[in-house]
C-alpha cells in the first residue's frame, strides 16, 4: 500500500492511497502522519482511497484498522471510496460503524471527492462552541 500526504492547510490533511490495502500500509501511514507535530486532534481529514484495492480486507482486518485508527482521534474524518464501488463503499461503512463504536467523533464515507472536501470544509464555516 503507497499513500501521500498532503496538508490542504493547518486544519486538513489529504492522503491519497494506491496499490493493495494491508494492515502494515495503514501502520505506516498513521506513523507517517502522526510524526507531524503539528497532527494534533482539531486536524481532519480526507482518505482518499479510490485508487486503492480493498478486495483482500477481511472483517478481523477491517477491526484492527478501526482500532489503529481510534488511538488517534480526530476532529472529522471523510473517506472518498469513488463510484461504481459497492465493495468498497461497503467496507467504508462497516469501518465507519466500527469507529464510531469505539469513538465519539465524526466519520463519513463518501463517494466524490468534492462531496468530501465539502462536507469538511462546512464545518470550518461552522466551527463547534
Amino acid at each position: 500500500m503507497e499513500f501521500e500526504i498532503t496538508w490542504v492547510d493547518p486544519t486538513l490533511v489529504v492522503c491519497r492511497t494506491s496499490g493493495v490495502a494491508e494492515v502494515k500500509g495503514y501502520e505506516e501511514f498513521l506513523r507517517a502522519i502522526s510524526s507531524n507535530p503539528e497532527f494534533g486532534p482539531d486536524v481532519s481529514v480526507l482518505m482518499d482511497l479510490t485508487e486503492l484495492d480493498l478486495s483482500p480486507l477481511t472483517v478481523a482486518d477491517l477491526e484492527k484498522l478501526a482500532a489503529l485508527r481510534a488511538q488517534q482521534p480526530r476532529r472529522r474524518t471523510a473517506t472518498v471510496v469513488g463510484q461504481g464501488s459497492p465493495l468498497k463503499y461497503g467496507l467504508g461503512r462497516m469501518f465507519e460503524g466500527l469507529l464510531s463504536l469505539q469513538l465519539e467523533f465524526e466519520i463519513r464515507v463518501f463517494e466524490e471527492f468534492d462531496d468530501a472536501m465539502a462536507w469538511l470544509k462546512a464545518d470550518d464555516a461552522n466551527p463547534a462552541p
